[in-house]
């Protein structure tokens, strides 16, 4: 994996075949958790409720930024998914059930549309005259890939556990630190998956933060 960098106009990282394989998956998984099916079926729902693939919606730009809903949407069970969908307010119930009632479906379409975008750039490859493992973003796309990969990084952290500081640090430590084995001498199948999901979250991590550079230099260039 090679971070990001500004190149013939574009922010440009490379990814290998199981890199991308790696990252697609968690891809998938995030936009499963919220409601658009399986991106491997070909399946681009806006969110829960829609029944058809790829489906052509009708005009609706007078109505944007415009809830129609009218029942209220319960907080989701799975704690990742909160962390996707948090609650406006911990202390006022009311206040966050009116707040998801207005914004959740829009949301969830929204992250959806962001995750389906790098699904696509990350399983077709990029345009010709680019390297092969090239994954490259337009300036005026890399706020939302920023966005992208803080929810991949959301619901990897809910997997991991890692709810503050110390719980990260001590994932960045076992990642250092040889695998284990067990009592007799064999792989321990928990300790390879976390593994595993650690090293795409570290992994994302350090993506992301070379995104931001590029976008903090992006913002200093003469207009």
């Amino acid at each position: 994996m090679r971070a990001f960098r500004r190149e013939r106009g574009m922010f440009v990282a490379e990814l290998d075949a199981d890199e991308r394989a790696a990252v697609a998956a968690v891809v998938a998984d995030v936009a499963q958790l919220l409601g658009a099916g399986r991106l491997e079926d070909g399946r681009t729902t806006g969110g829960p409720g829609d029944d058809d693939t790829r489906q052509t919606a009708p005009p609706t730009e007078h109505l944007a930024g415009l809830s129609l809903r009218i029942d209220d949407i319960a907080a989701p069970d799975d704690a990742a998914v909160r962390r996707l969908l948090p609650d406006a307010s911990r202390n006022e119930p009311s206040v966050s059930a009116e707040f998801r009632r207005l914004t959740e479906d829009d949301l969830r379409r929204v992250k959806t549309a962001r995750l389906t975008a790098l699904w696509d750039a990350l399983t077709t490859g990029p345009a010709d005259g680019w390297p092969r493992g090239a994954l490259v973003v337009h300036p005026d796309a890399g706020a939302d890939l920023a966005a992208t990969i803080t929810d991949l990084r959301l619901v990897l952290a809910d997997r991991l556990g890692l709810d503050d500081d110390e719980a990260s640090e001590a994932l960045y430590a076992d990642l250092e630190r040889e695998l284990p084995d067990d009592d007799d001498g064999q792989p321990d199948p928990p300790a390879d998956v976390r593994r595993y999901l650690g090293s795409i979250y570290a992994a994302l991590s350090w993506l992301q933060e070379s995104l931001l550079d590029v976008l903090l230099d992006e913002l200093d260039r003469p207009r």
